[in-house]
């Protein structure tokens, strides 16, 4: 009776719910990216991306493989799961509780576009003293300025509409309920940073597709671990990103400003990636750099920098502490009226 009820308890636990949660988008992402494959390679067969405003996706997607497709394969696995994962946890379902615990933004758009601007331009920044220093330099073959922009811009945006809502809005609001606000942020930025990491290694041999050929992929994500200076390099990275999406939400209590950080990070890694070819090996940059601006201390700097400029904004504005407690079912404080600073 009692391993009854405890088996019963923890089915019945926030911590397990989360676990089955990610263990479907991986498996639902597994079981897509075959028929997602197949789907993308018949639509280029039949010319339906040669020309108009889609040409951009049919360059993509002549180039892509399976490892592009699981990727999609999982954001779509995790968009279609999330209602009915956030129903099952009961996470926004109470009346005058604020969405998600989040509270209206009256600067929402001003806090979108400088979050964009403030992270594209430091990453790019960052793009452009590698190709000055011989590290990268620019891909003669590259598709036109214009649809590079359009791309990046679109995979930026998407990306961080998604995962915004997941991690900062639906995941955070979970962990709130029952966790300070710090120790919430130091749970989610590691739980972002070890499920950013599960993403194919590049310069995959692929196989023939298979039905199976998703599950493949994800033998070879989790075969990634045993290389320690890559995954120093980028789990470091991708915790600071969490920390900083999360100390904004906290912050402003609203998505608006982790939103445009999101997509300006995921703008510059697209843009510089597809616009650049490496010219060093990776051994001589690891853990300074690596084969994207995804990886590496160097961006690290740059993410902690973005981190600082916006304590330093949001101080008068926001004057309350990020980690203040919310009480359960509460939405966040309303900020002062002192509109003087973004």
């Amino acid at each position: 009776m009692a391993e009854d009820c405890a088996m019963s308890s923890l089915c019945r636990s926030d911590a397990f719910k989360v676990t089955v949660f990610v263990v479907s988008v991986a498996v639902m992402g597994a079981l897509l990216a075959p028929p997602l494959h197949a789907l993308g390679q018949w639509a280029l067969a039949k010319g339906w991306f040669d020309s108009g405003p889609l040409a951009s996706v049919g360059d993509s997607m002549e180039r892509a493989q399976i490892t592009r497709y699981f990727n999609r394969a999982l954001q779509f696995s995790a968009l279609v799961l999330a209602w009915p994962f956030l129903r099952w946890l009961g996470v926004g379902g109470e009346k005058g509780t604020g969405w998600l615990l989040l509270r209206p933004n009256p600067r929402r758009w001003q806090h979108l576009g400088f979050g964009f601007a403030l992270a594209a331009g430091t990453l790019l920044l960052l793009g452009a003293i590698y190709v000055a220093i011989g590290w990268y330099r620019l891909h003669d073959g590259a598709k036109p300025l214009p649809r590079l922009l359009a791309s990046a811009l679109g995979t930026g945006f998407s990306v961080a509409l998604l995962e915004e809502f997941l991690f900062r809005g639906a995941l955070f609001a979970l962990i709130l309920r029952t966790a300070r606000p710090l120790a919430g942020l130091v749970f989610l930025s590691a739980f972002f940073a070890v499920v950013h990491f599960l993403k194919p290694p590049d310069g995959l041999t692929i196989p023939p597709i298979e039905w199976h050929s998703g599950f493949w992929v994800l033998g070879q994500i989790f075969g990634q671990f045993g290389d320690v200076d890559f995954l120093l390099a980028e789990l470091i990275l991708l915790f600071c990103v969490g920390w900083v999406l999360g100390w904004t939400r906290l912050k402003t209590g609203s998505l608006w400003l982790a939103i445009g950080l999101h997509a300006g990070w995921v703008f510059g890694i697209k843009l510089f990636s597809a616009g650049t070819r490496k010219v060093a090996a990776i051994d001589d940059m690891l853990p300074w750099a690596g084969p994207n601006l995804r990886v590496g201390f160097n961006s690290v700097v740059v993410v902690c920098l973005c981190g600082a400029v916006l304590v330093w904004l949001l101080r008068r504005h926001h004057p309350e502490s990020a980690f203040r407690e919310i009480p359960p079912g509460k939405a966040s404080p309303q900020p002062s009226n002192d509109r003087s600073q973004a």
